[in-house]
């Protein structure tokens, strides 16, 4: 049985989007260039982002002045110059954090659908005389009916974020040079490769997993108590 139950997992994890919009909207460099984003950054050799400067650049050796002028000049290239570029780059994070507190709200209410745990479910005579068995057969059915979506949903989640996080690290852990930097970028989807993106995709890919382990665990015990349910029934049939 783990710690913390599916439903509480999910509730959790949408209060951290919801703080993760918060910064996003008030103080994205706070959060884009975080102490955590850069340590896993520096570990897996993957290149900061173009709109997200280092705060740390003192510690990045003889190279920083070189990676903060390949960054500028990226932002500038993608986003433009001056005030433009600190709009485009505002409103562009003003509509990420919309997009995560509508996907935050989302999961935090049809997370209660899992709210029905295993514990709940009658395993003895008395409780089960006392809930009528259509009542039952309902909540039961809605009980499997969520642990099945969000199976599904947890197993594309890590299946897309292992995707992403092999992809960045495979092909664009290494492009040290401005060069290499400026033409990955330029592809279009060599936007996404950077320890930003990493580290999102990551962190969504270790959650969803776990995740997937508690829901599948709680379907395993919500058919023991079923099982046991139909012994005690047929026990009071034979009696």
């Amino acid at each position: 049985m783990a710690l913390l139950s599916s439903s509480l997992l999910l509730r959790t994890h949408a209060l951290t989007l919801l703080t993760f919009a918060y910064y996003l909207l008030t103080n994205p460099s706070q959060l884009l260039s975080s102490t955590p984003i850069w340590l896993l950054g520096e570990a897996m050799s993957i290149r900061p982002a173009a709109y997200a400067p280092e705060q740390l650049q003192d510690t990045l050796g003889g190279n920083a002045g070189q990676r903060i002028s390949t960054s500028n000049r990226l932002s500038s290239l993608i986003t433009g110059q001056g005030a433009a570029n600190v709009g485009a780059e505002s409103e562009l994070c003003a509509l990420l954090a919309l997009a995560l507190v509508i996907y935050a709200g989302m999961v935090f209410l049809f997370a209660g659908d899992l709210s029905l745990l295993p514990a709940s479910i009658p395993s003895d005579g008395k409780t089960a005389e006392a809930r009528s068995s259509a009542r039952y057969a309902e909540e039961l059915h809605t009980l499997l009916t969520a642990q099945s979506r969000w199976l599904t949903l947890a197993g594309l989640h890590v299946m897309g974020s292992s995707t992403v996080v092999m992809w960045i690290y495979l092909f664009h852990s290494h492009s040290s040079t401005g060069q290499s930097v400026l033409s990955s970028n330029l592809s279009g989807f060599g936007l996404l490769s950077n320890r930003v993106t990493f580290t999102a995709a990551l962190a969504d890919m270790l959650f969803w997993g776990y995740l997937w382990t508690v829901v599948k665990d709680e379907g395993r015990e919500v058919g023991k108590a079923l099982a046991s349910r139909r012994q005690v029934e047929e026990d009071d049939a034979d009696d």
